[in-house]
């Protein structure tokens, strides 16, 4: 928990205006190491804080420090509801951690597990749409056949269309 709050003292600075945005970078660069960072990671479910998990994830944004041994722990984190982040960690579901088949059935469950916060039709589609995406970008054929599966099933017309959308858009682009 120390490099949590390591991060979330940081961030408090910044939030009560006590350091600029360069500062902010320029001592979170100084303070968290890429093993600071994996282990505050690692604790963020223990933590059921939505600002600690805020702050680390924008840290990883910030100082690039997202690598493979996050993917697990993202996974967990991803399923929970405590925080906000959820779209943040599909995006890295989709652009980085998209070579595992593993990652198909969270991604899954996560569509099935929409946050509260996410729940008006406003936001839940896009994030709908992040999250279709994301399978769409995991190992072939898996991923096919888990939007064909997906597609098939539900009984949402709007899920259907977006399974269907990309489907089609990574048949066309032969992955």
């Amino acid at each position: 928990m120390r490099n949590i709050n390591k991060i979330t003292n940081i961030f408090d600075l910044y939030y009560t205006d006590k350091i600029t945005r360069e500062e902010r970078l320029t001592m979170l660069k100084n303070t968290i190491s890429i093993e600071d960072f994996n282990e505050a990671i690692s604790l963020l479910e223990d933590t059921k804080s939505l600002d600690d998990v805020q702050n680390v994830i924008l840290t990883g944004w910030l100082l690039n420090c997202f690598n493979p041994s996050n993917e697990e722990a993202l996974r967990r984190l991803l399923l929970l509801n405590f925080h906000n982040s959820h779209e943040d960690i599909i995006d890295l579901f989709q652009t980085m951690w998209n070579n595992s088949t593993e990652n198909i059935p969270i991604l899954l469950k996560a569509l099935k597990n929409i946050p509260e916060y996410l729940e008006d039709d406003d936001f839940k589609y896009p994030y709908i749409r992040k999250i279709i995406y994301a399978i769409g970008a995991q190992p072939h054929p898996e991923s096919l056949l888990a939007l064909e599966k997906l597609a098939s099933e539900t009984n949402d017309t709007e899920i259907k269309k977006l399974a269907l959308h990309q489907l089609e858009k990574r048949k066309e682009l032969g992955r």
